[in-house]
């Protein structure tokens, strides 16, 4: 914030209470303009007292906190409850509560705006992301989503919807975002082969969903945790068929897995039974198919 940050300063003339009150609409419009600057925030609040009829002592000084938009909203608070009880100033049964009490609404709408633009700037940061509804229609993107969208190599945006690049892409990622209630790894290939995923989360007091590019796969424990899911799986049977998916042999798995290869023959048949596969081939035709969804 520079330092010749100015504002409006009352007449003589401004005891009215029509001029108060628009000169706290003005105070209020500077603490929106200024978003997250908190030393435009305190140049600010530090004008109050000079912009109403009964001389205010809820005064800033140089300790009080005003550092993030939780701190605007604790000082919207101590206002709305000075207007309301007037054990904080002088302005007893006066006309000022209503405005002071307004004023408070406003600062809580100005320390939200700051918030969002905080949680704006931190989402230029993240890997490629799209915030989108559940028919995967873009909403908003960031610039490294835009970048990879360009190049085709993993997603495309076709008729502002979101796809992701390979056959069936578009069907798979709108259903796993008509499933979302937690956040959820959808793995996938690149248009090269390469095995990648992406996380998708609801975001919180809302219907969108953001969709992030991971540049890996799921790792062991998170494919064996997927499966389990989607399938009503057993622990190791679905640690089992995670071994499979990374196209180890049953041996291997077994060996991976610290068991015989009888139990694990044994694992093996009751995921043949769980699935309704009639044999290994079309168990890891099943299994292939779940883990690209």
């Amino acid at each position: 914030m520079s330092e010749d940050f100015k504002l409006p300063q009352p007449g003589a003339a401004d005891a009215d209470t029509a001029d108060d009150a628009l000169r706290l609409l003005q105070l209020a419009a500077r603490l929106h303009t200024s978003r997250a600057d908190p030393v435009a925030w305190r140049a600010t609040l530090q004008t109050l007292p000079a912009h109403t009829q009964a001389r205010c002592t809820m005064e800033l000084t140089p300790d009080t906190p005003l550092r993030n938009p939780a701190d605007l909203a604790a000082w919207a608070g101590r206002m709305t409850h000075c207007a309301n009880y007037g054990d904080a100033c002088g302005h007893g049964g006066s006309a000022q509560r209503p405005q002071c009490e307004a004023f408070a609404v406003l600062m809580h709408t100005a320390a939200d705006a700051a918030r969002k633009t905080l949680q704006a700037g931190l989402f230029e940061y993240l890997p490629p992301t799209w915030v989108v509804n559940q028919e995967a229609f873009v909403l908003e993107c960031n610039a490294a989503a835009q970048e990879l969208a360009r190049t085709g190599e993993r997603v495309n945006v076709v008729g502002q919807r979101l796809e992701l690049v390979g056959a069936g892409g578009a069907r798979a990622l709108h259903i796993a975002l008509s499933k979302v209630s937690s956040p959820t790894r959808l793995p996938w290939k690149d248009r090269d082969g390469k095995a990648v995923s992406y996380l998708l989360r609801a975001l919180p007091e809302s219907v969108h969903i953001a969709v992030t590019a991971l540049l890996d796969a799921p790792d062991l424990s998170e494919r064996a945790t997927l499966l389990a899911q989607q399938l009503g799986l057993t622990p190791r049977q679905s640690e089992l068929a995670a071994h499979l998916l990374e196209d180890e042999t049953v041996a291997g798995a077994a060996r991976a897995m610290g068991i015989s290869r009888h139990t694990a023959n044994e694992h093996m048949a009751a995921l043949q039974r769980r699935t309704g596969a009639t044999d290994r081939k079309g168990l890891m035709l099943l299994l292939r198919r779940m883990a690209r969804r």
